[in-house]
């Protein structure tokens, strides 16, 4: 039976159907009894789809240039 750190290190290969048959159905087995297991993996497969929405946001122009100006001020003043 797989453990909880062993199930997120395992699941980019469980996901894209490269696991070997049996080791994907122990690793069901954990995920599906498993609440914790059960939320990381629905936020996992949530993620991708969350950033590419992100990416396709623009930042006002307004707000870009005060970062800017805010994040040189920092760098200014570490150097």
């Amino acid at each position: 039976m797989y453990t909880c750190k062993d199930s997120i290190n395992l699941l980019l290969e469980f996901l894209e159907g490269e696991m070997p048959e049996e080791e994907a159905r122990h690793l069901q087995e954990h995920l599906s009894g498993c609440k914790p297991c059960e939320e990381f993996l629905s936020t996992y497969r949530a993620t991708p789809g969350l950033c590419k929405r992100a990416m396709a946001l623009k930042m006002p122009r307004e707000v870009s240039a005060k970062l800017t100006e805010f994040l040189r001020s920092k760098i200014k003043s570490c150097s």
